[in-house]
């Protein structure tokens, strides 16, 4: 199949099932191991801090990213600081409670 050719819907079928390479004169430069893929998608990964798992979970304690500002911190969520607040006045008052009571 040359690359003036229109091939047909039946003919591009009937060559899918046969195995028949459809661009047979396009060939591969190189072949690529599994090791170098993996390096490649672990490269990828590190530049797209976006979809990180630590990314999602400071989501739920941190005001969403603002696109044009993306160095700027971000500040807590009304939610997260309320709830901070009520853990720290807890354990506050638990290690108070302990530290006052009599010793025997």
């Amino acid at each position: 199949m040359g690359r003036d050719e229109i091939v047909s819907e039946a003919e591009m079928l009937n060559g899918l099932r046969k195995r028949l390479p459809l661009f047979a004169d396009i060939t591969a430069e190189a072949s690529v191991t599994l090791q170098e893929v993996d390096l490649e998608f672990r490269a990828a990964r590190r530049k797209r801090a976006d979809i990180a798992l630590m990314n999602h979970a400071l989501n739920l304690f941190l005001e969403p990213r603002n696109p044009f500002e993306p160095d700027r911190m971000r500040k807590p969520k009304m939610e997260a600081t309320v709830f901070g607040l009520l853990i720290a006045l807890v354990m506050i008052a638990v290690l108070a409670f302990n530290l006052a009571a009599p010793r025997p």
